[in-house]
């Protein structure tokens, strides 16, 4: 019953750390997406360098931006060559087409179309690029999955728990006569709650090893097959953000465990 009942355990907390690890790589996905989306807003042509100077400063005033960087259009063209060798341009273009421009980082995709109408607003920038719709479909997607994953991993906590509780009270029903007995022989509930309670401790402390090690090599292999996929998609957490997510795997079969043990007996003591 121990082991059935350790092995329940490690099941339930290795689906809430599969789905912790999911929600963390997507919430990094998202919050790479936005750092993709800048705004590029094109400088007219014919401006000194003090009119660019000036323009840069007016856009670091407007609310939202973050970050800001000056392309100069003989860099722009030059980065055009080099990551597009096949198509040798210098032969097909005589002259350099493109313009200065000015790249801007946004504090948070919400400020996004904000910060891109204030930028064509502003006397020498004569044309904006961003990904307007894509944008706006990411931020509402933000919105939906932080909150929605927050509201899905309270209800999995829940759903955890009460299978723990449950499971942990089957070892607590099988020792039902020893409970009777050292009742009627006038032992304190305190003195039969604690070795419930120690056992679910170990019991979860157990659990939780395994399902740290399994949870890793589950890990480890999603991640190979997935960057070998698709090499583009940022889903490798640093060692820190892991780190805590395996701690609090531990922690909450620890927490878990003893809470079990002592919902369970509890509950014996009161049927009694």
């Amino acid at each position: 019953m121990t082991f059935v009942a350790t092995s329940i355990i490690a099941i339930s907390i290795f689906v809430l750390g599969i789905f912790l690890l999911i929600f963390f790589n997507l919430n990094n996905v998202l919050h790479t997406l936005h750092s993709k989306l800048d705004i590029v807003g094109y400088v007219r042509s014919g401006l000194d360098q003090t009119s660019l100077e000036v323009l840069n400063l007016q856009l670091s005033r407007i609310q939202g931006v973050k970050k800001i960087d000056f392309v100069s259009r003989e860099a722009a063209w030059q980065s055009l060559k080099e990551n597009y060798t096949n198509l040798n341009l210098n032969t097909m273009v005589e002259n350099n087409p493109l313009p200065d421009a000015f790249k801007i980082e946004v504090k948070d995709i919400s400020f996004i179309n904000i910060v891109a109408r204030k930028v064509q607003e502003l006397e020498g920038i004569e044309d904006v690029r961003y990904g307007a719709d894509i944008a706006e479909r990411v931020a509402r997607f933000t919105k939906f999955f932080s909150y929605g994953g927050l509201a899905l991993i309270g209800l999995l906590s829940i759903a955890t728990i009460m299978i723990i509780v449950n499971t942990i009270r089957l070892t607590v029903i099988a020792r039902q006569n020893e409970i009777d007995i050292m009742s009627l022989v006038g032992a304190t509930k305190r003195f039969i709650k604690q070795p419930f309670i120690l056992e679910g401790f170990y019991m979860g402390m157990i659990a939780a090893l395994i399902t740290i090690i399994f949870l890793k090599i589950f890990y480890d292999l999603a991640v190979i097959n997935i960057e070998r996929s698709l090499p583009f998609l940022p889903v490798n957490l640093s060692s820190s953000e892991i780190n805590l997510i395996y701690l609090f795997v531990f922690a909450a079969g620890l927490f878990l465990g003893m809470l079990g043990g002592y919902v369970s007996v509890t509950k014996s003591l009161k049927d009694e």
